[in-house]
């Protein structure tokens, strides 16, 4: 498995203390993604295909951002001529566009100092955390 350098770091900061320690680690990441993608599902259920803009660093915070929602907002950046998140939003668009039908959640992660959009499969999600906490068991 190849993991990129950030998710590298992060694995070796969550797992590769000991045993009963990885597997505390695992099932919290595993309760954190669960919980994303969960309340991700609700809120589709309720007002239809949409994103959720979740702050990993003021959760409270997040919200759900339906497709018509994603679209004034797009009509908003475009009247105060902010390009960048008019692209950026127009991206989330057509993301969510093509990903309405999947069982994906469609997660936007807002921090300070940028917005990133990431389609979370919570099966594949679980079998990747635990190829992370495999592979830093073995090295």
């Amino acid at each position: 498995m190849s993991k990129s350098q950030p998710a590298s770091k992060l694995a070796n900061s969550i797992f590769g203390k000991s045993e009963v320690q990885n597997r505390i680690a695992l099932n919290a990441v595993k309760m954190i993604v669960g919980d994303i993608v969960t309340l991700h599902d609700e809120f589709k259920k309720a007002e239809g295909a949409g994103a959720l803009f979740f702050n990993p660093s003021a959760p409270e915070a997040s919200t759900y951002m339906s497709v018509s929602d994603i679209r004034k907002d797009i009509a908003l950046a475009e009247e105060i001529m902010d390009d960048q998140l008019k692209q950026f939003l127009e991206k989330l668009l057509v993301v969510v566009d093509k990903e309405q039908k999947n069982e994906v959640a469609v997660v936007v992660l807002v921090n300070r100092e940028a917005m990133s959009i990431h389609l979370i499969d919570l099966n594949a999600a679980e079998e990747r955390l635990n190829e992370f906490s495999n592979a830093i068991i073995r090295d």
